[in-house]
């Protein structure tokens, strides 16, 4: 059965390199969805019910905070898993993901196609 992946991330280079990694890297399991900023992401989470958001923390219009909380408040959202993006190491951001639900993280530096194909398999198992 395909999963349904939604990335919302303001960086359209990043979010292209991912989609295309988890596209490829998924042997047809997966069925990518992007969305540009948060408000846009709300929009596609609630069409498409992904079984998965790999989310940017710092975006335009709705930071990933502001996602997760908004997010959350949605029956169908509160079990979803997500996984965070971010260029930041910052500490505060990322307890506060963790109190909404967050299952993982990606600096995105130090990111490598093959950790998040397996972080995304172990999540969706």
């Amino acid at each position: 059965m395909t999963k349904k992946i939604l990335i919302i991330d303001d960086d359209k280079i990043f979010s292209k390199i991912l989609r295309d990694g988890l596209v490829a890297g998924g042997n047809g399991k997966y069925e990518v969805f992007s969305a540009f900023d948060g408000e846009e992401g709300l929009q596609v989470a609630e069409r498409e019910r992904p079984d998965l958001i790999m989310l940017d923390m710092m975006m335009p219009k709705v930071t990933g905070i502001d996602f997760l909380k908004k997010f959350r408040k949605e029956e169908w959202g509160k079990e979803t898993p997500v996984i965070v993006e971010t260029q930041l190491s910052d500490m505060e951001k990322m307890s506060e993901g963790i109190e909404l639900g967050v299952r993982g993280y990606i600096i995105k530096s130090d990111y490598s196609l093959d950790t998040i194909l397996r972080q995304v398999e172990d999540i969706l198992k």
